[in-house]
């Protein structure tokens, strides 16, 4: 019997890597790693997991001829092994250390011929806190949040996560900011990226938690079904975790304490 976690987890992969994503049964994947597609594993999900089990790794294939699949293999075991925690689905942390990691890998292993330039890797989410997916009726929101001090670092930022492959595949990109400058001068603004009202909520949601000098982008990839209102509930939560999350706002701690009558 797999866990809510699980299916929760894998739905959101899916939806974010489709053409990545081969489900073989309900506890057994093939996934071809984002920005390698050279590399397939095959993952399997123990009942346990993620309680207090990982996932294992059964298999590792390279389109590469030159590449050692055991190798790989030892190499992917070893950081599913440390991104693992109990209690916690690890598979976009293995994604996302597996990406540092084969870029590495290439660049070590690079023979250029002398005087050709190797390509600059961007790191599309450097900065950016991210928060977990929400899963609901097949559609995914995830929220990225970040601190910028002006409006040209603003734009530079959110147009290097905007060229990332998955979110510029997502169905909606909604953004708000609210930058205040060291001369006075205040700016922010929104957009709805076609979910209507959306970034004004997200602007609004700001405003209440009086947060400055930042940027809020939540994508959604659509999964078909209508969420109704219920889309605004997951909007506004994945985006207050990642601001949270960032650093940028504090929980009041501060609780006003009734006296007792004698």
């Amino acid at each position: 019997m797999v866990s809510e976690d699980l299916i929760d987890e894998l739905g959101a992969i899916e939806a974010i890597y489709p053409e990545c994503f081969n489900r073989l049964n309900d506890a057994l994947i093939d996934l071809k790693v984002p920005q390698h597609e050279e590399y397939t594993i095959r993952i399997s999900f123990p009942e346990l997991y993620p309680k207090s089990e990982p996932p294992h790794i059964l298999q590792v294939r390279s389109t590469n001829i030159n590449d050692d699949n055991q190798y790989l293999e030892n190499l992917f075991n070893e950081v599913l092994e440390y991104v693992y925690n109990k209690e916690a689905v690890c598979i976009f942390d293995f994604l996302t250390e597996l990406d540092g990691i084969l870029f590495v890998e290439e660049d070590q292993s690079s023979n250029l011929p002398q005087g050709v330039a190797e390509p600059v890797k961007i790191d599309h989410f450097e900065g950016w806190t991210i928060s977990d997916p929400v899963i609901d009726r097949q559609s995914t929101f995830i929220a990225f949040v970040r601190k910028v001090d002006n409006e040209d670092e603003l734009y530079e930022k959110l147009n290097t996560l905007r060229s990332e492959k998955k979110i510029a595949k997502a169905t909606h990109n909604m953004v708000a900011f609210r930058i205040r400058n060291q001369n006075g001068t205040r700016l922010s603004d929104c957009d709805d990226d076609g979910e209507t009202a959306a970034g004004g909520r997200l602007l609004h949601l700001l405003t209440l938690m009086d947060v400055w000098n930042c940027i809020v982008v939540v994508s959604r990839w659509y999964g078909g079904i209508h969420l109704g209102p219920d889309r605004f509930k997951h909007i506004n939560s994945t985006a207050r975790e990642a601001i949270i999350a960032a650093g940028l706002y504090e929980e009041p701690t501060n609780k006003s304490s009734k006296k007792k009558k004698k």
